[in-house]
């Protein structure tokens, strides 16, 4: 299989990531050191639109995956929370340095005081993609439930048995127990993503301006982010290839849609959830974007 073709496959295909590919792709992709910078690294909150981000940047010239994904747990030996003092340092350096010139990464990191520091040292360019907590939470609910690999999937099919549990418990938390790992409420977690928004370093995007048309959004609204990341991870385009771009990662016929719509939400969460969110979460709502007020 070429280096095209393997490209193309990880940057379109979430399922790709978990399979056997990786590990030749990984190979691969350490040995190709020619491209241009910067390298870049592609965060986002869980299920807050990574395939999205990953699936453009793959589409940029010069510009291929690295076979690299981590999340601040891969780095704390254990400890449920990141920070300053409970990092490996020296571990996720080394992860960090795996990724070319040219090439992006993958991660689930909510701010760690010195990770800025790093990933300048590094020469990385970073981006944030954000995606309106309340699909989030409708996102996370049915993919746990779905995925056989994931380490919640027992909690969710034993202990939480209906889509209202399911729903309930993402967002307000729950603590570990005899079948695996808690979680912290979605407010305590996304407040843990807050400080990117500050960094001017630090290019923020939103799902649902890089969706269009196709998924509920705007064509012009995603041309004109399609041109600031491009512009921002050093392969500007002109407004014909901008609009290619956007063609080729987000039409009719890409598995993207099937995935997730922007505003999915209000089909999903009953009153209950809805005012369970606003008491949990609403003040991070709010902080990041998606609503003015707790009048929703």
């Amino acid at each position: 299989m070429g280096m095209a073709t393997l490209s193309q496959l990880i940057a379109r295909h979430a399922g790709v990531k978990q399979r056997a590919v990786v590990p030749a792709y990984r190979a691969m992709a350490r040995a190709n050191v020619f491209l241009p910078g910067p390298r870049v690294f592609a965060n986002s909150f869980p299920k807050g639109g990574t395939h999205l981000l990953s699936a453009l940047l793959g589409e940029l010239p010069r510009m291929m995956f690295s076979g690299v994904h981590c999340a601040a747990g891969d780095f704390t030996a254990g400890a449920p929370r990141a920070d300053a003092e409970n990092m490996d340092w020296d571990r996720l350096r080394r992860t960090l340095g795996r990724v070319n010139r040219g090439q992006f990464m993958t991660a689930h990191f909510p701010y760690v005081e010195g990770l800025e520091r790093e990933l300048d040292e590094l020469g990385y360019s970073s981006l944030l993609i954000l995606r309106d907590p309340r699909d989030v939470v409708v996102s996370a609910q049915h993919y746990v439930t779905k995925m056989a690999s994931h380490d919640l999937h027992r909690r969710f099919t034993e202990q939480y048995r209906s889509a209202d549990e399911r729903i309930r418990v993402t967002i307000e938390g729950f603590p570990a127990n005899e079948l695996g790992r808690g979680q912290d409420s979605i407010g305590e977690r996304l407040g843990r993503y807050l400080p990117w928004l500050s960094m001017p370093e630090v290019l923020v995007v939103r799902f649902e301006d890089l969706i269009g048309q196709a998924g509920g959004g705007s064509r012009e609204r995603q041309d004109e982010q399609v041109e600031r990341i491009a512009l921002h991870v050093g392969r500007p385009l002109s407004p014909e290839r901008v609009r290619a771009v956007a063609g080729r990662v987000w039409s009719d016929r890409s598995s993207t849609f099937r995935q997730g719509r922007a505003g999915g939400w209000r089909d999903e969460l009953s009153p209950d959830h809805i005012a369970l969110f606003k008491a949990v979460a609403g003040d991070q709502l709010i902080a990041l974007g998606y609503e003015a007020d707790l009048d929703w």
